[in-house]
């Protein structure tokens, strides 16, 4: 009975070791890119509603400040109740999270999404400015 490996049996599994480290190389950035493909549509309409609460919230929260009054108040009520759009969001990228798709991954999904919604160069400008 022998015992070792054969030359050849050694060769073998050296080849076959360096196919599996070269597939995972590969495969990993393949898959984050189909998930982020697959996933782009849903992610932008989440990130564009959010957006749009988010807006909402911020002017019916001003408008109070400025005049506070029954009518304004419950605007901004029916605005905070809108930011159950942002949870949608939330738990979706959660989920890309999990999936294994990084904090950059996310945010170049997040600019394809302003840049896809948007209609002209002020829009695209607009999510990059610092706000009060």
């Amino acid at each position: 009975m022998r015992l070792g490996f054969s030359p050849s049996r050694a060769l073998t599994v050296a080849v076959l070791f360096a196919a599996g480290v070269a597939t995972g190389v590969v495969a990993r950035p393949l898959a984050k890119d189909l998930l982020m493909w697959w996933c782009q549509d849903r992610y932008a309409a989440l990130v564009r509603n959010c957006d749009q609460s988010m807006r909402e919230h911020f002017i019916a929260k001003m408008n109070v400040a400025q005049r506070p009054g029954e009518d304004t108040v419950d605007n901004l009520e029916a605005a905070e109740i809108g930011l159950i759009a942002c949870q949608d969001y939330d738990l979706f990228q959660k989920r890309l999270i999990k999936w294994g798709l990084s904090e950059n991954e996310l945010s170049e999904m997040r600019l394809e999404a302003v840049e896809a919604g948007a209609t002209s160069l002020r829009e695209v400008v607009s999510e990059h400015e610092i706000r009060y």
